[in-house]
Order: structure tokens, then sequence, then C-alpha cells
């Protein structure tokens, strides 16, 4: 009998570690369908690696056989704690070209499949009007979150806050704190062009989201050296 748990003691333990990217299910016939989970980017084209589940605190993004599509995000903010949610959306596939709808910013884009295989899929932003509109947005929220970001948080009393961009349903997208040592006036004078650039952006492409606004911090705290919102 002892000898016989050993050995069951002994598969059990190989079986648990044998846990490979061939364990991984997918659809010879349909490699988009599954889930996805962001690996990085790199000159413009990023890529995802094929998951069984989606993680709870990374970007990814999941495509069902009958249309649905579901990204996991923490949204553009970056401030932390990170708080990751899903989309809910759908999709169309058409030849390499995948076009995405979800209720939120962006609402709709295009992604270029430059390639796909059972493990790995490898896309890129398609370059139509709407993608063009999109990456100005993103370029210049990258611009205020480079200012907001220059500086480690070692004196709350130094930082501020402010609420930047628009909710297609009305309302900021959130809240972004910055030291006040940088140009303040500039900083906030590039947010109030995001977020009107935004409104433009939903009415232009119709853009639905929730209707739900975000939470208004009241202050700012110093937690290993980053600044994070308090509530």
């Amino acid at each position: 009998m002892k000898r016989i748990l050993a050995i069951l003691t002994v598969v059990l333990t190989i079986s648990s570690c044998s846990v490979t990217d061939e364990d991984i299910s997918f659809d010879p016939k349909d490699l988009l369908s599954g889930n996805w989970t962001f690996e990085y980017s790199n000159n413009g084209e990023t890529v995802f690696k094929r998951t069984n589940t989606l993680p709870n605190e990374k970007y990814g993004v999941s495509f069902f056989r009958d249309g649905k599509f579901i990204e996991r995000t923490s949204g553009w903010c970056g401030t932390p704690p990170l708080v990751f949610s899903d989309l809910q959306g759908t999709y169309q596939l058409e030849k390499t070209l995948i076009k995405v709808n979800i209720e939120g910013f962006p609402g709709n884009y295009h992604w270029r499949i430059i390639s796909l295989t059972n493990k790995e899929l490898v896309i890129t932003y398609d370059s139509a009007d709407q993608e063009t509109d999109l990456q100005e947005l993103m370029d210049l929220f990258n611009e205020i979150y480079a200012m907001a970001t220059s500086e480690s948080c070692q004196d709350a009393n130094d930082w501020s806050f402010t609420a930047y961009g628009s909710k297609a349903c009305g309302g900021p997208q959130g809240y972004l704190t910055y030291p006040n040592s940088i140009n303040v006036n500039l900083f906030l004078e590039k947010v109030a062009a995001y977020t009107q650039k935004e409104k433009e952006y939903n009415i232009k492409w119709d853009v639905i989201s929730t209707c739900d606004l975000p939470a208004q911090p009241n202050g700012v705290k110093c937690e290993n050296d980053l600044p994070v919102l308090t509530y």
C-alpha cells in the first residue's frame, strides 16, 4: 500500500509540473478566438501571448466565436493603485483586419494582424481616419502623462490633482496627480486641450460609454515614491 501511494504521489507531482504551452486550448480553424495577454510593444506593433485565462492585473483581450469581445484594462491614467476592469464589446474579422467596437473610450478602432499562430498574436493599429484621430489623442495624453510622472513623490504637499478627459456620456474619464514643480499652467492647458479633443472625438465617431462618474479624490499621498489619490 505504501508503495502504491508513493507511486501515485510521483505521478501527481509530475502531472502538476508538466503544464506547457501545448496545454493551452485553441481551435486550429479559428486561431483568433481565445484569450490573449499583452507581452510588449515595439515599433508600432503589439505582441500578445495566448493564455487559458486573462490575468487579473495585466492588459489582455478575449475574442469569442460569437463575435463578442472583452478588453481587460486599467484605463489610461496609470496612477497607482491600478484597478483592472473588463470593457464589453464586439468585433468583426475581415481577412487580416479586426474591427473592434467597445462601450467606452476609444469606442471603435481597427487592428491589422501582422502574424497569428496558436501561441502569438501580433497586431498594429490600422491607418484609418478614426485611428489617426485616436493616435493624436494618445500622443497628447502621453505628453500630459510624461509631465505628470516626471517627479518622484516625497512630500504630498508638493502634489495636486486634476480631472482629465471626457466620457461620451458626460463627466471626466478620471483624475491625474501632478507635481507642483512642473510648469503647471502649461500642464493644465494640455489637459484642457486633451479633454476638448476627446469630447470632439466622441461626437465625431459616435462613441458610447457608461454613465457612471469616477469617484472624486480629496487629496494625494506618497507611497513608495509614487503619488496615490486618496478618497
